[in-house]
């Protein structure tokens, strides 16, 4: 076997390999950020759709902390990865009101759609005004 395809042999089994590095770890620009709360009464049908600008953010840093810029708004969040793609938010303020050393909002959002240019995230759970549903597609 000659040098030449010993390698072309190579070049090709390692250009095929797939990449799983890929994290959510980094900074990504929000495209949009939607809301749907199907609830009763007075929040019956609620919905928002929040769609990113170019300085608007989620930096998910190596060190745990997530910080998130929509509009006027910067917030700071500690993230922890859990197995089966998801990721939980425990946000220390939100919209300049900080919630102290234990943090306030929490939830669990699934990781879908993870590649080195976008990811998307969902949160589906139960409130007292309803069923809250959150979509958030983020891109690099």
């Amino acid at each position: 076997m000659s040098f030449a395809l010993i390698f072309f042999l190579a070049v090709e089994m390692t250009s095929c390999k797939k990449d799983t590095s890929t994290t959510i770890v980094g900074k990504w620009n929000i495209v949009n950020d939607s809301t749907f709360l199907e609830g009763n009464a007075l929040y019956a049908g609620r919905s928002s759709n929040y769609i990113g600008v170019p300085t608007d953010y989620f930096d998910f840093s190596s060190n745990g902390n997530l910080y998130v810029k929509k509009g006027t708004s910067l917030d700071t969040a500690a993230f922890t990865l859990l197995s089966g793609n998801k990721v939980q938010l425990l946000y220390f303020s939100v919209d300049g009101i900080t919630f102290g050393p234990t943090g306030a909002i929490r939830g669990t959002y699934d990781i879908t759609d993870l590649t080195e240019r976008s990811v998307k995230l969902t949160l589906s759970q139960l409130t007292p005004e309803g069923q809250n549903l959150e979509i958030i597609n983020l891109k690099k």
